[in-house]
């Protein structure tokens, strides 16, 4: 039908109404139809704007005037660039803010069955991932079955083609339940009859924390994961590939959920065939080499509090199947997981478990210890250590080290100063070792046997004796005394240490001016018999 030009900057002569989550492109359709118009661009006129100009947000004030809408409304509507930092990426789509590429602005798809029970252009068919359509469970069409080719937004209605034709009478193909599987997740991120989405999810193992995301993130997710070759490399420009056509937005989908459909055992089992095969030398394998430009562009474009199901995969990956070495202090790992790879360098080995770095190489070269050298250059090589190997050593270790005490620790059990200590250990009292001669966590000095020291401390406690006041020695004398008469006689004080041992002499009362086994009091004439 031949219509005339409307003069410019009119306003129609009535409204219809938008329905909630329709599309903006196809509401324009829908009120250009109402209108008897041949096509949105007739609306343009109205308003006094380009064509090109209907979606364009400095424009939106004259073309909601002329569709008798509040800006606000339209703007609401349509996918309005986000203020602030990197408005120019992201669009508003149905309140929730999304990137810029994630909307398909090349070639429209529909679902013919939704059309013929209501002729509305859903605003979630204009996401570039959206390929099927749960409710009638078959593909989206982007092309006209009539007249062969691609579809336009601008077109005389919703249901018809340029050519005129019914996109109603077309037949979709039915989607496999991995499409639907897919499409289904992310038409409840969308809030699109989510109830029916959720029920049909319940029949999908995707990973619980899924349903928790938002519609961007979801859609990011997707799009990473489905960017993943067979040979492991990533697709060139992984982030921003187009997916206006529909054939390539479903192979992305076809990739992706399959690894999140049965999670993390589907992606684990790719991770795998990214690895080499059987390697002689795990200083030979390289995780940046292997797995680099995975790990770089996950940590760069999906951030770990939004996918941390995603991270915790794969480095448990890395720690349960990646036999190369690994820098401990990797940044792109969590601290938490740092720790677990099956290699370690002697290096961290010596600040965590306490040990020197030319001990651990010692203890490789000797066999004690499982590990390999790796040559950095002609002059200095790395020492690395299998954690396994290691943590057993430590374990053994920590095992004899249990029998030991420190002298600040015999010191609060006994009230022993040093050098009274040094006496007990003279006279054979208290066992001792010296730490730095036998890889104690707590390096150099000496160490005491946790059983002669329990022993002696044992044999006091085992009277029952009252407390006396106590001021210098005379009937009664304190064991602190007794300490410094016997100064260059240690033979006597150990044969009256020996004496409590054995239960030859018996304390008669106790005093607490003095700490430890010093405040034992004794009858001056028994402890002479020692002297």
């Amino acid at each position: 039908m031949l219509r005339m030009t409307p003069p410019s900057g009119d306003r129609l002569l009535f409204r219809p109404d938008p329905v909630a989550r329709e599309s903006p492109r196809g509401y324009l359709c829908r009120v250009a139809r109402a209108h008897r118009y041949s096509g949105p661009e007739w609306l343009a006129d109205i308003a006094g704007i380009p064509p090109s100009a209907l979606e364009r947000e400095d424009r939106a004030k004259q073309l909601a005037h002329t569709l008798r809408l509040e800006l606000t409304k339209w703007l609401q509507m349509s996918y309005a660039p986000i203020k602030g930092r990197g408005r120019f990426d992201r669009r508003s789509f149905l309140g929730q803010g999304i990137e810029a590429f994630q909307l398909n602005y090349n070639h429209p798809r529909i679902c013919p069955c939704c059309l013929r029970g209501r002729p509305i252009w859903w605003a979630v068919w204009d996401l570039a991932l959206v390929t099927a359509c749960p409710m009638h469970r078959c593909l989206l069409i982007d092309w006209c079955s009539s007249c062969g080719k691609k579809l336009i937004w601008n077109r005389p209605a919703v249901h018809k083609c340029r050519c005129g034709a019914d996109l109603r009478t077309a037949t979709p193909e039915a989607a496999n339940s991995t499409l639907l599987a897919i499409n289904t997740a992310i038409y409840s991120a969308a809030a699109f009859r989510r109830r029916i989405c959720e029920i049909e999810l319940q029949r999908v193992s995707f990973p619980p924390v899924m349903a928790e995301l938002k519609l961007d993130s979801l859609l990011r997710l997707i799009r990473f994961l489905g960017s993943i070759q067979e040979n492991g490399r990533l697709l060139p420009k992984q982030r921003r590939f187009s997916l206006g056509d529909l054939k390539a937005a479903m192979q992305v989908e076809t990739a992706a959920a399959p690894l999140l459909m049965d999670w993390p055992r589907s992606f684990r089992e790719m991770l795998r065939r990214k690895l080499p095969g059987k390697v002689a030398n795990a200083g030979a394998l390289s995780l940046n080499d292997v797995l680099g430009d995975f790990h770089r562009y996950l940590c760069r474009v999906l951030p770990r509090d939004e996918f941390g199901f995603l991270y915790d995969a794969f480095e448990k990956f890395v720690m349960e199947d990646w036999n190369g070495l690994i820098g401990h202090w990797n940044p792109r790992f969590s601290s938490a997981n740092r720790g677990n790879f099956q290699w370690v360098s002697a290096a961290v080995a010596a600040k965590t478990k306490h040990v020197g770095v030319k001990r651990i190489a010692m203890l490789v070269r000797s066999g004690e210890l499982e590990g390999l050298f790796i040559k950095r250059n002609r002059h200095n090589s790395e020492c690395w250590l299998s954690r396994e190997s290691l943590n057993r050593w430590v374990a053994k270790r920590d095992a004899e080290f249990a029998r030991y005490m420190s002298r600040f620790e015999v010191r609060r059990v006994l009230g022993l100063a040093q050098v009274t200590l040094q006496k007990f250990v003279r006279a054979g009292l208290i066992r001792y070792l010296e730490g730095s001669q036998h890889y104690l966590p707590k390096g150099r000095g000496l160490y005491f046997d946790r059983e002669d020291v329990a022993k002696i401390k044992n044999a006091f406690e085992r009277h029952a004796v009252p407390l006396c006041v106590y001021s210098k020695p005379g009937q009664l004398m304190a064991l602190r005394h007794t300490f410094n008469n016997y100064r260059g006689h240690e033979t006597g004080l150990a044969a009256a240490i020996r004496a409590v041992l054995d239960g030859s002499l018996v304390p008669a009362g106790y005093t607490d001016r003095f700490p430890g086994i010093g405040g034992y009091l004794f009858f001056s004439k028994d402890l002479r018999n020692y002297r």
